[in-house]
């Protein structure tokens, strides 16, 4: 039987595959422009990206049953302990990049990032902008700044469980460029 939706996922499926394994090329023009694209040119060299996978999630056996009154009782929701089998917590940003200037008189920058770990159980991101926490704890990994002045800034995330940090991201500086109140432009 013909299922009219079946071409438009296949259709999906195969470009999700082409992006994955698309190359981006980096080079510095006669003016000191860095450029990015996904065409090669003569000046272009390769970016190589890592992009942490997720941690697969592993079944957790039932754990028995309380026969003693005196034993130690740990409950799971107040656990932060990493099981040892598992692998270290770890965050990237992905977007901006380290020393990328951002133009918007909006004064808007959108991050994402990306943790090797499934954000579920506990598990939130806090971002920090120049040393101070913006928002609140949340667990997406994108966010988007709001009326951030003009200059340099230094952004971080950090991977939490329970409130506890259990990861944290390389700092990075944007610059942000915003036009100046005293000169704007247009009529």
């Amino acid at each position: 039987m013909f299922k009219p939706w079946f071409p438009v996922i296949a259709l999906l499926i195969a470009s999700l595959t082409t992006f994955a394994h698309a190359k981006i090329y980096t080079w510095t023009d006669e003016h000191g422009t860095v450029h990015f694209s996904d065409q090669p040119n003569d000046q272009a060299t390769e970016v190589n990206i890592s992009v942490p996978t997720p941690a697969p999630k592993t079944p957790q056996p039932p754990s028995p049953p309380n026969t003693t009154a005196h034993k130690e009782e740990r409950h799971l929701l107040f656990d932060t302990e990493l099981p040892k089998h598992t692998t270290t917590s770890s965050i990237q940003i992905m977007s901006p990049l380290h020393e990328q200037t951002i133009r918007n008189n909006e004064g808007i920058i959108t991050l994402s990032a990306v943790a090797n770990r499934t954000m579920d159980k506990g598990h939130t991101a806090k971002l920090y902008l120049d040393g101070k926490a913006y928002g609140k704890s949340q667990t997406r990994l994108d966010w988007r700044l709001v009326d951030i002045d003009r200059g340099s800034h230094q952004l971080q995330v950090k991977l939490l469980k329970y409130g506890k940090v259990i990861a944290s991201s390389e700092k990075i500086t944007v610059f942000l460029h915003r036009a100046s109140r005293l000169h704007p432009r247009g009529p």
